[in-house]
């Protein structure tokens, strides 16, 4: 695990709100993190120097950082994914060290870690009893994720305008190349996590390839939806503050899930096993925007239970401060 910094907890420490172009900024990276500096700047419509300034700030202050993550499409193919849900006294030190725990939120019906494996069923059963043991709970609740609908790093700012999205030219699911083997992705993913904006030329060297090789397996495992490379945000900083767990049922899970997996709102939908199989995670800027959140979802989605979130301690494998700001990563394998 990375090096940490210590948690902050009083009001004078809160982060300063990011503003248009910082949000701009972010969601241009998120579209694609290694995007030349000029094309960012013309999507956000400023210069270089500016916006290159501007993320650097950021990462500096800790409010932004740059990810390399597997997405959902490579989960599908190798991995076993469960909710578990530990009682409110679990140790989030502990859970959030564990590097097949993806992330890790405290909220009013305790902490949920979504918990990855790669050897079957049984394996994620056994991880969910290692989870219990290092958090000192003792009677977990585990919910099998089905189909992931859309998963954190999916998320957008939306500050950017139809012009920038257009510059920044995020491909269409259509146009998805073959994706790379699992263990090149894999591979991939390790050496990008601490430089997901690394040069083609040191990544080839990295990977004992040419700079040609390792540009084309970078750009077939992005747009193939294996590999995500793109930007988190410290999101109280972007003035969305409170945020809930909605679980839900529909007579028509797919076409549900897809309908919530487009509301702004949601950063993370899926379908688990379960008498509530649809779990829809929003944030908002306050809990009384959820009413209206609930309508957007359309009447198909019936709401049967709100889980209000307290905190995120981990997500995608940054751990976070009271202030959503990342203070350290562990690296993910599993």
């Amino acid at each position: 695990m990375s090096s940490t910094q210590p948690r902050f907890d009083s009001d004078e420490d809160q982060p300063r709100p990011l503003d248009e172009l910082d949000l701009a900024v972010v969601h241009a990276l998120q579209i694609d993190a290694r995007a030349p500096w000029t094309r960012v700047a013309a999507a956000v419509g400023a210069d270089a120097a500016t916006v290159t300034r501007r993320f650097e700030q950021m990462r500096d202050e800790r409010l932004a950082w740059l990810t390399c993550w597997p997405k959902a499409e490579q989960w599908r193919a190798s991995t076993d994914l469960a909710m578990v849900v530990l009682e409110a006294h679990a140790d989030l030190d502990a859970i959030g060290a564990l590097p097949w725990v993806l992330s890790v939120d405290e909220t009013s019906a305790g902490v949920v870690a979504l918990v990855a494996s790669s050897s079957g069923l049984r394996g994620l059963g056994a991880r969910v009893r290692e989870l219990a043991e290092a958090s000192g709970t003792t009677a977990p609740r585990m919910h099998v994720v089905s189909s992931v609908f859309a998963e954190d790093s999916m998320w957008r700012t939306r500050a950017l305008d139809a012009r920038g999205q257009k510059i920044m030219a995020e491909p269409a699911a259509g146009d998805a190349p073959s994706a790379p083997k699992p263990a090149l992705v894999a591979e991939l993913a390790g050496a990008l996590a601490d430089d997901p904006r690394m040069s083609a030329a040191k990544l080839g060297a990295q990977l004992g390839v040419s700079e040609a090789t390792a540009r084309r397996a970078v750009e077939r495992a992005a747009l193939s939806g294996r590999l995500g490379l793109g930007c988190d945000l410290a999101v109280p900083a972007a003035g969305l503050r409170r945020g809930a767990m909605l679980w839900a049922r529909s007579s028509q899970l797919h076409t549900a899930g897809a309908q919530a997996r487009r509301l702004p709102q949601s950063y993370r939908v899926l379908e688990v096993v379960g008498p509530a199989p649809l779990s829809i995670s929003v944030r908002a800027t306050t809990l009384t925007a959820l009413p209206e959140i609930e309508r957007a979802l359309g009447g198909e989605i019936e709401i049967v239970d709100r889980w209000t979130l307290l905190g995120t301690h981990k997500r995608n494998g940054h751990l976070l401060d009271d202030w959503g700001r990342t203070r350290g990563r562990v690296e993910v394998h599993w």
